[in-house]
């Protein structure tokens, strides 16, 4: 079969398709989205008792702002990640996981300073449920998008689109847990994220292989 006809078969075959939006489009519905989904499980949870006093402390206000941070910066690297040849892709893939790193390395810095070890991190296994539980919208949904583009290293866009998602549900239990114990955070609020983004990169080959490879 000659090239020209290949590619003319090809075309009858696949239909029309929509162009793929930005990743900088499409991380904006998704970041409403997954402030939806932070906001629904606010209610659903409800906010801690203490958060007036708490929400001004700058150990809150820091673990918070690099949760959060993580959540956007990993989401926006894997959408940006699943287009080849986008030139940011790198820098904003850095940009993830050194925010990670701010956010866990005092973790269990603290736990360390405590002295227990793991030993008083009591109900984690609650927050760690909660945690996934709030994050499966917002992963489902940017694994979709990941799906519609054509992400070339599976391993780090998965990585990056299970971490940010995860990440989403360790910012909003911060808001809802009253435990403020170092080793609680660390399996319970940041255990989720690490658990899943480890998953992510190691289950992207099945949850971002499209539909159809030319």
């Amino acid at each position: 079969m000659r090239t020209e006809q290949l590619i003319a078969d090809l075309a009858t075959r696949t239909g029309r398709t929509a162009p793929l939006r930005s990743p900088f489009v499409r991380f904006a519905g998704w970041c409403a989205a997954a402030i939806c989904c932070a906001a629904l499980a606010m209610l659903v949870f409800g906010p801690r008792r203490n958060l007036a006093h708490v929400v001004a402390q700058p150990w809150f206000i820091a673990s918070a702002v690099l949760a959060i941070g993580t959540a956007a910066m990993a989401a926006l690297a894997s959408l940006a990640l699943a287009v080849p040849g986008a030139g940011r892709s790198a820098v904003m893939r850095a940009s993830a996981f050194v925010l990670l790193s701010a956010w866990s390395v005092p973790a269990a810095v603290s736990v360390i300073r405590a002295g227990h070890g793991l030993s008083d991190a009591s109900d984690w296994y609650v927050c760690f449920v909660r945690v996934i539980l709030i994050g499966l919208i917002p992963a489902g949904l940017l694994f979709g998008m990941l799906r519609r583009a054509f992400p070339l290293s599976l391993g780090s866009t998965g990585a990056l689109g299970a971490l940010g998602a995860m990440a989403v549900g360790s910012a909003t239990i911060q808001f809802v847990c009253p435990l403020d114990v170092p080793s609680h955070g660390l399996l319970g609020h940041l255990g989720p994220a690490l658990l899943l983004c480890g998953l992510g990169a190691w289950t992207a080959a099945r949850l971002l292989k499209p539909s159809l490879r030319l």
